[in-house]
């Protein structure tokens, strides 16, 4: 856990926060800072509970969306994939995502789907077909909120956005898995299908094929939502992880995990 992003970078950036200090001046991050707020109060553990709690945080979320669509197969189906293993080993934070997809009727959703949006932030098209013919209180009632703290947010943390400028610099050093540009053609109709048939799956698809960058662990939460619709199209997902994983290893995919 020593060498994880959790422990390079999240925990670190958690601990500024609360000491008060601007994250961004000491930690290498392109989250938002919202995400460090939500997960403030880990920094008040003792320190190998909060070292670890990058692991465990994944285990939990993942029991818990399990049990929340009342398919605890999915324990095991998106457990065993390599993207969960690698998530839960890196301590990075998709699983966010995957609850903000999860519970989009919560004012709580626009946070998390944004936590890490080449994930899942596209599943938000699935809200809005859910919401399709209600009035604009509900609009207000879903979104206000992540417009009142997200705005004064970036302002006091103005270092966010010089990150997110560079970003550009990291997708050309680091290897990841993204298609771009030529998973574009996907979002148009992927965005169509999140909207009309009111389905997060759809969402989360589109917004792998939008981005230009993810690693693998990023694809935790369209494991979960392909899985929740079959476990047979779930299985075959979670059996392809680990062919890449197997073809990563022989070097006929040239990505390093």
């Amino acid at each position: 856990m020593a060498d994880s992003d959790w422990a390079r970078y999240f925990l670190p950036a958690i601990e500024y926060l609360l000491r008060g200090v601007d994250l961004y001046q000491y930690v290498y991050t392109v989250n938002p800072p919202w995400m460090y707020v939500l997960l403030a109060p880990i920094g008040w553990l003792p320190q190998q509970a909060a070292l670890w709690a990058g692991a465990i945080m994944p285990v939990v979320a993942l029991v818990y969306a399990s049990w929340k669509v009342r398919k605890p197969y999915l324990i095991a189906l998106v457990g065993i994939s390599f993207p969960f293993i690698e998530l839960c080993v890196y301590g990075n934070l998709d699983w966010m995502v995957m609850l903000g997809a999860l519970h989009m009727n919560n004012a709580l959703s626009p946070f998390l789907l944004t936590v890490k949006p080449q994930a899942g932030a596209l599943a938000v098209f699935a809200q809005l077909g859910k919401m399709r013919g209600q009035s604009w209180k509900a609009y207000v009632r879903l979104f206000a909120p992540f417009v009142l703290i997200s705005i004064p947010l970036l302002l006091l943390y103005p270092g966010f956005f010089q990150y997110a400028s560079s970003f550009n610099t990291r997708l050309a050093e680091v290897q990841h898995f993204s298609l771009f540009p030529y998973t574009l053609p996907l979002v148009p109709p992927l965005v169509w299908l999140a909207y009309r048939r009111r389905d997060p799956l759809y969402g989360v698809l589109a917004s792998l094929c939008l981005s230009p960058y993810f690693l693998f662990y990023s694809l935790v939460p369209s494991l979960f939502f392909i899985g929740k619709h079959s476990w047979k199209w779930g299985l075959a997902a979670n059996l392809l992880t680990w062919v890449i994983f197997a073809l990563v290893l022989l070097g006929v995919i040239t990505i390093r995990f």
